[in-house]
């Protein structure tokens, strides 16, 4: 209370005690909290729902990737993988193409 005191002692402030019974709009940080424990019926269900936000990352990367040369060519290839296709890509990518995926 002195350290407040001290603090309004810059303002023309005057300070007056009231009891809780009489401070009706005491918010809630100035009262003591509820410590009562709370028993959890047994028998309750609780439902739990979880969502996803939407997102068009996903789009956004295959996009990308039709736009890519490189990354075109290889899905060109894994779309239809055949000797004449793996010719068809360029000479870095045939020597590598054993290291890629496509899922999905």
């Amino acid at each position: 209370m002195a350290r407040w005191l001290l603090f309004f002692a810059e303002y023309n402030v005057q300070v007056e005690y009231k009891p809780g019974r009489l401070n009706v709009v005491a918010d809630a940080l100035s009262r003591q909290p509820d410590y009562a424990v709370h028993k959890a019926d047994a028998n309750a269900i609780g439902v739990a729902r979880t969502s996803t936000p939407a997102s068009s990352l996903l789009d956004d990367v295959r996009s990308a990737y039709t736009k890519d040369a490189d990354a075109k060519q290889l899905l060109d290839y894994f779309a239809a993988p055949s000797d004449k296709s793996r010719q068809k890509l360029a000479k870095h990518l045939r020597a590598r193409v054993h290291r890629y995926r496509v899922h999905n």
